[in-house]
């Protein structure tokens, strides 16, 4: 079982991803790079948001299983 710190720090790392995912797609964009944009926007970014949302599912989880045993 992981612990809260290393899936907070994995969750921090997807977002991470997830931020320089768009801003690449936002630079592509600004320099007339359609395709290198289209791609991100349509292959990188929904696959770095999967990973951010596994990361806080796994998360939410974790702090559920811990209330319930702090309540028994």
């Amino acid at each position: 079982m992981r612990k809260s710190s290393q899936i907070i720090e994995d969750l921090v790392l997807s977002m991470e991803e997830m931020i320089d995912a768009m801003d690449e797609a936002w630079e592509a964009g600004q320099q007339g790079k359609w395709r290198v944009r289209d791609n991100i926007q349509n292959n990188t970014l929904p696959r770095a948001k999967e990973r951010f949302k596994g990361f806080l599912d796994e998360y939410i989880d974790r702090r559920i299983e811990t209330f319930d045993k702090a309540e028994q």
